[in-house]
């Protein structure tokens, strides 16, 4: 799982550092990338099937190539899944971000998103809570049955 406040800083910086906190700047492949990202090639090749990033070029051979970018971009897309945001979402603040807006700008519309997912974590938390009672309540209610030997058309309970 992603750190999400590392995560959104991918948001609205552009910087990945390498292992030894230097500026990352070399081209990999999509092994490395996935790997470095924290995921799979398959996830990486889905999203730029689905348009959300795409090699900075191919080799003769035909291997997808990545750069610093591409990680940054994919962290952030890593981040912002995990957060709820849908890809049609996350494609938005992707062009809103490559539109060279201010981090202000793009920040305050991830807030709005952000409040608005809360509100329906806190409404389905709401849901399941209320789930959750009546599950106990039943559950409650069997635990009296455990001992009844009687056969279920001569009980007495309700």
């Amino acid at each position: 799982m992603l750190d999400f406040d590392v995560g959104l800083r991918y948001v609205l910086n552009n910087t990945i550092l390498d292992t030894g906190g230097h500026l990352a700047d070399s081209t990999m492949h999509i092994g490395k990338l996935a790997e470095r990202a924290g995921t799979t090639t398959r996830t990486v090749r889905y999203y730029e099937e689905m348009g959300l990033i795409e090699p900075c070029h191919r080799t003769t051979g035909g291997f997808r190539c990545y750069a610093n970018k591409q990680l940054t971009q994919l962290m952030m897309i890593l981040s912002l899944k995990e957060l709820g945001f849908d890809l049609e979402k996350i494609k938005v603040i992707l062009k809103m971000r490559g539109q060279g807006g201010t981090a202000g700008t793009l920040a305050a519309s991830v807030l709005e998103d952000l409040h608005s997912r809360l509100d329906e974590l806190n409404d389905q938390i709401a849901e399941l809570e209320e789930v959750k009672g009546k599950v106990e309540k039943t559950i409650t209610t069997l635990c009296h049955c455990l001992p009844c030997e009687l056969r279920l058309e001569e009980r007495l309970c309700d």
